[in-house]
């Protein structure tokens, strides 16, 4: 039976809006971010006060001191909001120093009232306290973090200590004279440390051993109750961090097995407002689930919460109330408010979005989780396109980075463009995979391009063999980083079996990637693909070795400022390509971008994202070595 092939669409989704910096004020009365559309970038404040979280867009009024993606915002108790910005040349690089905007919702958007500058900063994010006590802390050039105090009555920040290392946290501790952060030196794991602002000192509090990621998380007022995380092995998952909990009136550390025997990855997030629930977030396959520990009983109690994606910064309120960060597929990253924790069982709990109101129904394209047969077992994939998504006119299987990654149950922008285009997407979380227990996990690491490809090849089989019954081209695959190596492998193992190839930020090899990049990424390269072990069974994976085989259409794609994979892998390539007679724009396209690693795996820049439908949308199978005409992506050369 032949399928009938429908027109595929030609529109674009509405703008598609990015949210992150979230941030709670001390008092926990209002929430901020940053939104960005493209370039266009504002502040958004919510107020949390009423039983329907209020959001107001606040638009930078004076164009002398722009919102941009390097922005921190914070709110603060009044209601006004503080915006710091590391400032830059007039190429884009750091300048070592920057400023901090106090800013007011006013008629025309956003009014500053006042500023102040910092004499060294390459980087930095705001902490607010009580007492209305607001610090910076701010990473200078030579590695040391500096911790300043804004205060209304000084037209300068104060400087209250200086430390050697990076900071990150800010968790108070007490009616503001001391605070906990994570601290990390050239060198060293992280570990927690406690500032003691009165006295200006600092000491490390919280370190298991010099070979563990050790970090303090959270902290109750009411109770001292403590929330810390290690990476020391104990009843969890290889590779996961364990929970310990300090209580009131115990200066010991315990990890109960209760909150860490799990074969899913969780991690603390707060405590609720009375200091004695923890709430803690679960990643079970592609989605995040939350449950309350219990100390006093023992007791993990799964709650309810919308199916997808759920991040930290978390608040409490005293009303029950949780506010936290949330996205699914049809819905970009926003402020939710989980109205009522409710149990299994129970009606679903009362959600509120950073709009105001419940849902935006038929604005972005929706997804959904299914379990598709793998040579070693189920694997969970997300796919856009409905139910018939195997019979679209075009298919794109979409592999993520990693390699110990997963594609979550969250907003994407580029599969909401793909899909406006009529384009089905398949995700799926092959092994590698986090959030499926070790067994899923385990079998890639020193095995890059081994199980993972096994099962992306068999995905692609049977998908193949149906849309061929049907009469419909095979599908494209296309990935990003980690992903675009697995891709490009893919394509060269069995070319047949793909429509074309979209390489988005690749490296070639791991054992090309882990001497391309700086000492300790490759440290972790090593690691995870051991691709420095003699005789590994990495060796013999390497793209320019087996690109001979390629025939699909390939769209090769990096970012010329990429410090994560080096720009030189797809040039590589490139170059690889061209030595075996290809042709660049018949062969294949390169596109080489003014970007970072994350704006290209991302998708970020309009004329990337075009280029990557329009090619998922054209291209199909083997193309002619020559063409007549002039070529519809010469505007794509380097």
């Amino acid at each position: 039976m032949t399928a009938v092939i429908t027109p595929l669409k030609a529109t674009e989704p509405p703008p598609i809006p990015t949210r992150f910096g979230f941030a709670f004020s001390g008092d926990g009365r209002w929430a901020a971010c940053l939104s960005a559309v493209e370039e266009d970038v504002t502040v958004e404040r919510w107020d949390l006060a009423p039983a329907v979280p209020t959001r107001r867009v606040l638009n930078s009024a004076d164009p002398g001191t722009p919102v941009d993606r390097r922005c921190g915002a914070l709110p603060l108790d009044d209601g006004r909001v503080l915006l710091v910005r590391a400032s830059t040349g007039d190429h884009g690089e750091p300048a070592g120093h920057g400023t901090v905007l106090a800013a007011e919702p006013a008629d025309t958007g956003l009014r500053v009232t006042r500023s102040w500058h910092v004499p060294s900063m390459l980087t930095g994010f705001l902490v607010a306290g009580p007492e209305r006590i607001v610090l910076l802390v701010a990473v200078e050039g030579d590695g040391h973090s500096r911790i300043w105090r804004l205060t209304e009555a000084s037209p300068r920040p104060e400087p209250v200590l200086r430390i050697p290392g990076v900071l990150a946290g800010g968790i108070w501790m007490d009616g503001g004279r001391s605070l906990a952060f994570d601290h990390t030196e050239v060198g060293r794991r992280t570990n927690g440390i406690l500032v003691d602002l009165a006295e200006r000192s600092w000491r490390r509090v919280w370190s298991v051993s010099e070979t563990t990621t050790d970090r303090i998380v959270a902290y109750s007022t009411r109770t001292g109750a403590l929330a810390v995380t290690t990476t020391a092995p104990g009843v969890q998952q290889p590779g996961a961090e364990q929970i310990g909990l300090r209580l009131p009136g115990d200066g010991t550390v315990r990890f109960p097995e209760t909150l860490n025997r799990s074969t899913r990855p969780r991690t603390p997030l707060t405590f609720d407002a009375g200091g004695h629930g923890l709430l803690v977030r679960e990643i079970h396959g592609a989605t995040a689930r939350l449950a309350v520990y219990d100390p006093a009983r023992d007791l993990l109690t799964p709650v309810q919460a919308p199916p997808g994606m759920l991040w930290p910064p978390v608040h409490w309120a005293d009303d029950g109330r949780i506010h936290l960060r949330f996205a699914a597929p049809n819905r970009p990253p926003t402020l939710a408010t989980l109205a009522t924790v409710a149990e299994p069982g129970s009606p679903a709990p009362d959600v509120r979005y950073a709009s105001g109101h419940r849902s935006e129904p038929g604005r972005w394209e929706d997804a959904e989780l299914v379990e598709l047969p793998g040579p070693a077992g189920p694997i969970e994939t997300i796919v856009y396109g409905g139910a018939d998504w195997r019979l679209c006119p075009r298919l794109v299987l979409a592999l993520h980075g990693g390699p110990l990654a997963a594609w979550r149950f969250e907003f994407e922008p580029l599969f909401q463009h793909l899909a406006a285009a009529g384009i089905a997407v398949a995700a799926p979380n092959y092994r590698g995979s986090t959030g499926y227990g070790d067994g899923h996990l385990r079998p890639v690491i020193g095995d890059w391009g081994g199980p993972d490809l096994d099962d992306v090849v068999h995905l692609a089989r049977a998908v193949a063999a149906e849309r061929d019954r049907a009469g419909l081209p095979r599908p494209t695959v296309l990935g990003g980083s980690y992903g675009a190596f697995l891709a490009l492998l893919a394509a060269c193992r069995e070319p047949e079996l793909w429509s074309g190839c979209v390489a988005l930020a690749p490296f070639t090899s791991a054992s090309a990637l882990h001497g391309a990049v700086p000492r300790h990424v490759g440290e972790r390269v090593s690691r995870l693909s051991r691709c420095d072990a003699p005789g590994g069974r990495e060796s013999g994976r390497d793209v320019l070795h087996e690109c001979a085989a390629l025939t699909a259409p390939l769209l090769l794609v990096h970012g010329s400022r990429d410090e994560v994979v080096p720009v030189g892998q797809s040039r590589a390539l490139k170059r690889r390509l061209i030595e075996l007679g290809r042709t660049e724009g018949v062969d294949f396209d390169y596109l080489e971008v003014d970007d970072d690693h994350h704006g290209v795996v991302q998708v970020w820049p309009p004329v990337l994202r075009k280029a990557v439908v329009r090619f998922c949308l054209t291209r199909n199978g083997p193309q002619p070595t020559t063409r007549k005409g002039g070529d519809k992506h010469e505007r794509f050369r380097r």
